[in-house]
């Protein structure tokens, strides 16, 4: 009983340190198209890094940004796009994480 204990405890362990740490990262405005009343924020992340972000925080930049287009506010388009940035010898070295969002209520 005593191994099984300390092999469980062990295999959390290693879990966890494979599993690492969920960092947080901020929305920049990257793009969009003040025609279409699209609003791209992004943030980068490294192939092993698991990120989020604040999807609050992202929504009040985009309706800034929107605003200062003319627009009244702005609605999250659903998921995200991820696409490689940089690249070193044929790897992915630095993902571009996109969410758009759509202007809405012109002037």
């Amino acid at each position: 009983m005593q191994t099984y204990i300390t092999r469980l405890a062990l295999t959390s362990v290693i879990a966890a340190t494979l599993v690492g740490c969920t960092s947080m990262k901020t929305m920049e405005a990257t793009g969009g198209s003040l025609a279409d009343g699209i609003i791209e924020l992004s943030y980068t992340r490294s192939p092993s890094e698991t990120s989020k972000f604040d999807e609050q925080d992202a929504l009040k930049t985009a309706k800034k940004r929107c605003k200062a287009w003319g627009f009244k506010t702005a609605d999250a388009f659903s998921g995200l796009q991820t696409s490689c940035r940089d690249s070193v010898d044929s790897k992915c070295a630095v993902y571009l994480v996109t969410k758009k969002y759509q202007c809405i209520g012109k002037g």
